[in-house]
């Protein structure tokens, strides 16, 4: 929610990872664009990261969906995986003026010039916590588990892109390559997702290694219960750290415990009483009077990737007509919002990307502004006139299907939106469903509203929110469908230099934006 939002941080030893995707962000120009930011972390002042032995307790709002890397598209389940398993590659922008990326488990890597095949060189002495070396085939065995239909994976498949096979160099070399060009690899490549697991652990839990994750880091999972907690534990034997840790071998705390609390005033309390040492997701009213005492600290940290959003599907009557959909912009008044439910923690967004996502273009966020009374006339424009309170068109009222994720902080925001689209004439019935039910009825394209928000670290996340193929069974739950956005994005991923990137998802994201981009049909299937 803002764009210097608040999130816990642990250090050498918990790094959260504030780029993990937790579901995913929206779009301005054909969605509502929301509010930007994480959540909020606390940490009292009592939990030491630089002594040796203990335990901590974090307080989350979500329990994870599955602790298969390969699997999982939830932030839950990277907090616990950015602990368990290590990335090939670190990307750490701003921490050395001449990279933004540090050797992990490969200590050396190369990319070719049409960005087609990325070959990394593995450190040696590396071992999964089964015991298990780290080779080159165990590359090889957890990029194509994500690729297996049977896998069903969610965020890591599509951020993969056209990946072809990863070939066995030798032990310690794995070359991954490409159908065509993907520039976004290597951001992508040092997220969680792509950590390798242990083959010896895919053949002994098959179906169910999702709750039983096997990888290389500096703890190793213990336990799962459903709903209450995970707990990890540390690896004795890690002894492979980044040369850009400050600690060079095992960690200091012996245990972390993710503690699942949905709801936010009970992990307040858990917090204040020292049940938790650190908790996530706070009320701002709370946050606000945290930063006052002395017992507790706030962190703060940018994200990158799509702010907290609405999207709105582009297929489905009315919201199919594009002057209804920038009526929905115009009738948002996304700083009331603010100012109502987040003040001093939160900021609003008006970009499908957060600043600090390549591509990002400040000059879109003029683009919609909150004008109820351009939301009027484009409402007039299209047919639908005042009756009473309520606008119609040929005897039907201007009424749209509201679908919450559940407990997933909409509740407050969808309400004042409801409020404000009364006052325009448009009424919205608001709902919210769990999940997986949810994600079906997105795909069906039953909603005309839908929460999204997507943290990522490469602009590719657009072929996940807007690409044609992601309609019925990814995360396009906007329902729009452009091949010539598609392929706009996909000539953005033809390199792997920002330089070039940058200004080309900036267009596209300017496309999407665009008052009169077109809608065309889904292809048939």
């Amino acid at each position: 929610m803002s764009r210097q939002g608040s999130q816990v941080r642990l250090d050498r030893w918990m790094s959260s990872r504030l780029h993990r995707r937790r579901l995913v962000g929206t779009a301005a120009g054909f969605g509502l664009a929301g509010i930007s930011g994480l959540g909020t972390g606390l940490r009292p002042r009592r939990a030491a990261a630089s002594q040796q032995g203990g335990k901590l307790t974090f307080a989350m709002w979500q329990s994870p969906d599955s602790l298969d890397p390969a699997v999982t598209g939830l932030i839950s389940a990277g907090y616990v995986l950015g602990q368990v398993f290590e990335p090939l590659i670190w990307h750490r922008p701003g921490l050395q003026a001449e990279t933004e990326f540090f050797p992990g488990l490969a200590e050396a890597w190369e990319v070719s010039p049409d960005a087609t095949t990325y070959t990394f060189k593995l450190r040696s002495g590396v071992t999964f916590h089964d015991g298990t070396p780290l080779t080159a085939e165990a590359i090889k065995a957890s990029y194509d588990h994500i690729v297996d239909p049977n896998t069903k994976s969610r965020s890591a498949v599509t951020a993969l892109g056209p990946y072809d096979r990863t070939e066995v160099v030798d032990e310690l070399t794995a070359r991954v390559v490409f159908s065509e060009p993907n520039g976004a690899f290597l951001n992508n490549v040092a997220d969680a997702l792509f950590s390798p697991s242990s083959p010896a652990a895919f053949q002994q839990y098959g179906a169910e290694y999702g709750q039983h994750p096997v990888g290389t880091g500096p703890f190793m999972f213990k336990e799962w219960v459903p709903d209450d907690h995970v707990t990890i534990v540390r690896n004795p034997d890690y002894a492979w750290p980044s040369p850009m840790a400050k600690i060079q071998g095992p960690p200091n705390l012996e245990e972390i415990t993710f503690r699942i609390i949905p709801d936010a005033a009970t992990r307040v309390n858990a917090l204040k009483s020292g049940e938790v040492d650190l908790a996530e997701n706070l009320p701002p009213q709370d946050v606000a009077g945290f930063k006052e005492e002395t017992d507790f600290r706030v962190f703060e940290a940018a994200v990158s990737g799509m702010p907290y959003s609405i999207m709105v599907n582009a297929q489905k009557a009315p919201t199919d007509d594009v002057k209804v959909r920038q009526a929905l912009q115009f009738a948002t008044n996304q700083e009331a919002i603010v100012e109502a439910l987040y003040s001093g923690v939160y900021e609003p967004a008006h970009n499908i990307f957060l600043p600090p996502t390549l591509g990002y273009d400040p000059a879109l966020d003029q683009m919609y502004r909150y004008d109820p009374e351009r939301a009027k006339a484009l409402l007039d424009e299209a047919g639908w006139t005042m009756n009473g309170d309520v606008r119609e068109k040929e005897g039907q009222p201007l009424t749209l299907n509201f679908v919450n994720i559940a407990n997933f902080g909409f509740d407050d925001i969808s309400l004042v939106m409801q409020s404000q689209f009364q006052e325009v004439g448009i009424q919205s019935e608001i709902s919210a469903q769990s999940f997986p039910t949810v994600g079906e009825t997105y795909n069906r394209g039953d909603h005309h509203l839908a929460d999204f928000f997507y943290y990522a670290v490469d602009p590719y996340l657009m072929r996940a929110l807007y690409a044609c193929d992601q309609v019925e069974s990814g995360f396009n739950w906007m329902h729009y469908c452009n091949p010539e956005l598609d392929a706009l994005v996909q000539q953005g991923n033809a390199t792997a230099d920002p330089a070039v990137r940058g200004p080309i998802f900036a267009q596209a994201a300017c496309w999407l934006h665009h008052p009169m981009a077109p809608k065309v049909d889904p292809p048939a299937r």
